[in-house]
């Protein structure tokens, strides 16, 4: 058996080798630690970048695409309000003024209402300056009332093609008893009668102005209050059409 003999300056340095190998260790440790931080953080970093630059890539693309939408939407406004501008002034330029206005509006409303419209085209032709006219005449006829029981009274003209006649409301009187003669103030009904049984009728208080074309002959009247009973009639007659 050999005796060794004990030395407790190596213990102390095996100790102190022990913790510098421990420490060394843990440096190391960290270390490591820290390098596969860096690079973990370096490989996020480069993913990181690359998905923002495919964003803004994408975003410069959207931006793109939409500066050319507000171009293309630009170019088609200013298109359409070319193409207003232009039909408002064809519009201003046909479109009726004044009194013309007021005679197309007057046509709808016939058409509208169910006249026909080629009647009123011919009325609208035979609508010129009168021609070859008589003098105006005046005669008197007898408005029939409810009240009158004298002789039957009315226009004869154009050796009986036309027959004029009229009838009204009675006048009252102060104890609101009804009169033979008729009321002017109240509408009367004038009845024009043709050689042939047609007869057009027209309702309105005095005065009244009304036409009638007789074969090739219109007669223009117009109608008033004449003396007690009576309605005054002005006529004359010209070419038609």
């Amino acid at each position: 058996m050999i005796i060794t003999p004990y030395n407790p300056r190596d213990r102390y340095k095996r100790r102190a080798a022990d913790q510098m190998a421990g420490l060394l260790t843990v440096v190391a440790l960290i270390a490591v630690s820290f390098g596969l931080g860096f690079w973990l953080g370096g490989k996020n970093s480069s993913y990181q970048y690359g998905v923002m630059q495919r964003e803004v890539v994408e975003v410069n693309e959207q931006n793109l695409e939409l500066q050319n939408t507000v171009t293309e939407l630009r170019a088609e406004a200013q298109t359409a309000v070319a193409r207003y501008e232009q039909v408002q002034k064809l519009y201003n330029q046909m479109a009726p003024e004044g009194p013309m206005r007021d005679l197309v509006k007057m046509l709808k409303d016939q058409v509208d209402e169910g006249r026909d419209p080629e009647r009123l085209a011919f009325l609208i032709r035979s609508a010129r300056p009168p021609r070859n006219c008589s003098e105006a005449q005046s005669r008197r006829f007898v408005v029939s009332t409810p009240a009158y029981s004298g002789p039957e009274s009315k226009l004869v003209l154009a050796d009986g093609a036309l027959v004029v006649a009229a009838e009204g409301a009675s006048a009252l009187n102060s104890q609101g008893k009804p009169e033979a003669w008729f009321d002017p103030s109240k509408r009367i009904k004038l009845s024009f009668a043709l050689l042939g049984g047609q007869v057009e009728k027209k309702e309105a208080i005095l005065p009244v102005h009304h036409s009638v074309v007789v074969d090739d002959r219109e007669y223009r009247f117009t109608i008033t209050d004449g003396a007690r009973s009576f309605a005054k009639v002005t006529y004359d007659s010209c070419d038609y059409p």
